[in-house]
């Protein structure tokens, strides 16, 4: 990996620091996510409780302190106020470790229980064109859905199932496609939609968690089941964008059981779809409804539905004013691990999903703006991305794909991600970016880098 890097020693460590490597393997560590700032003496101490030496990205270090000095000894300490950082820095150095203690271990490893499970099977680009296609037919079924249960009808099961199937294959072939294709349509927030791209999070979670095909088809079949109960809600209420209170919650609230009696009358569904979907807006801490259950009373699969369906709410609110960008999403859910979600949950999430995932716009160092094309596993701060606007923000004429892992420019540095943006910004769109890549899937250079 073609990182500007260093290896320091653990005495020689300051405040402003990006740690970028550590002297053993991170999934080793209670580290969420691959590298982070050192943001005061405390982060220091953690980190020398653990290793004997770190690695320092040069790059991302020279934007918070100076670094003439780096190779005559230990940098100056620098005051926590004296260091200006980006906010995309902001939010990924908040994004801390916790105590690396055996409990915790034991419940990563019961989580993760085989990488290997699944391998890409099938090049980003030509899962892409599929799962395209696929979102079209998923979507409509997934309104049809709701349609019939605001008619008071019951719905074709067979075509919910082939939805779910169809959505499980393709991202157990190649996650990154169906992701891109969650956020690009998140300005949609039809109901429909919502439950679409939550089940697309679930089942790349999922998948990340090695649950069996099998597991995963269920998940998906519930998350997109879970909010069928508001098609029988008053229209208006689900249209408010300001959040509910008093007699419109209680009213709100009731989409739960009437999705569960639904559920269980047309008796098609198993124990577990229905169980999966009673319990999704339950939280950790006995915060949510409807029956204010806590910790280990919310079965693993609800637990995961109703983190997976916090985050596209956070991400894609109706007014879009409010949603939050992958980055401050991810550090928003850190902030809530061990009280509304499992802190282990949560941090296996940020590892599956990424600060930056799959097709969210970033800003550069180069002050170019590109999009996220693919994830690199090993390193998820140096994701596959493509240029849609040069340093000026003006259209690009050719269209470039870079791979951040390997790159470095002619000067030494190397392209590094300093913040995301919303959709929109710059005045790219979701067709935009669709086209794009669409255009890039027959060139050379795709090819090159996704066969």
């Amino acid at each position: 990996m073609a990182v500007n890097s260093k290896k320091i020693d653990i005495n020689a460590l300051t405040r402003g620091m990006y740690i970028s490597k550590l002297d053993r393997p991170w999934i080793k560590t209670s580290y969420p996510i691959e590298g982070f700032y050192i943001q005061n003496d405390e982060d220091i101490q953690k980190l020398k409780a653990l290793c004997r030496f770190v690695y320092i990205d040069i790059d991302l270090t020279k934007l918070r302190i100076d670094i003439s000095q780096l190779d005559s000894g230990p940098l100056p300490r620098t005051s926590a106020a004296s260091i200006q950082a980006t906010p995309a820095q902001q939010k990924l150095s908040s994004i801390r470790q916790t105590s690396d203690t055996h409990v915790h271990q034991q419940k990563k490893k019961q989580l993760k229980r085989d990488k290997a499970l699944y391998v890409e099977r099938v090049p980003f680009e030509k899962e892409f064109k599929t799962a395209n296609k696929l979102y079209e037919t998923i979507a409509q079924t997934a309104a049809d859905v709701l349609n019939q249960v605001a008619s008071g009808h019951s719905f074709d099961i067979k075509k919910v199932n082939q939805a779910a199937g169809t959505m499980v294959d393709s991202i157990i072939r190649n996650p990154d496609a169906f992701l891109w294709l969650a956020r690009l349509k998140a300005k949609d927030t039809h109901t429909h939609n919502r439950s679409i791209r939550a089940s697309i999070w679930a089942i790349a979670f999922g998948r990340y968690l090695s649950l069996p095909q099998k597991e995963l088809t269920e998940l998906s079949i519930a998350v997109l089941l879970a909010n069928i109960g508001k098609a029988q809600l008053p229209r208006e209420l689900l249209e408010k964008s300001e959040e509910l209170e008093g007699a419109e919650l209680s009213v709100y609230r009731k989409h739960i059981n009437i999705s569960v009696n639904l559920l269980k009358k047309m008796g098609l569904f198993s124990e577990r779809t229905i169980e999966t979907i009673a319990q999704h807006c339950e939280r950790y801490d006995g915060s949510g409804y409807p029956g204010k259950l806590t910790q280990d009373k919310i079965i693993f699969p609800a637990q995961i539905a109703g983190l997976v369906c916090y985050y596209e709410k956070i991400t894609n609110q109706r007014n879009s004013n409010n949603s939050l960008d992958a980055a401050r999403a991810m550090e928003h859910l850190y902030q809530l691990r061990n009280s509304q979600f499992q802190t282990e949950l949560v941090e296996e999430f940020i590892q599956s999903i990424g600060i930056y995932p799959a097709g969210s716009l970033i800003e550069l160092n180069s002050k170019e703006i590109a999009v996220i094309i693919e994830q690199n596993e090993h390193h998820r701060l140096l994701p596959k991305v493509m240029i849609l606007r040069d340093s000026e923000k003006k259209t690009v004429n050719t269209l470039k794909i870079l791979d951040l892992s390997t790159l470095k420019t002619e000067n030494g540095t190397c392209p590094r991600v300093i913040n995301s943006i919303p959709l929109g910004t710059y005045g790219i769109n979701s067709n935009e970016i669709i086209t794009s890549i669409q255009k890039t899937g027959n060139s050379w250079i795709m090819k090159k880098l996704f066969s």
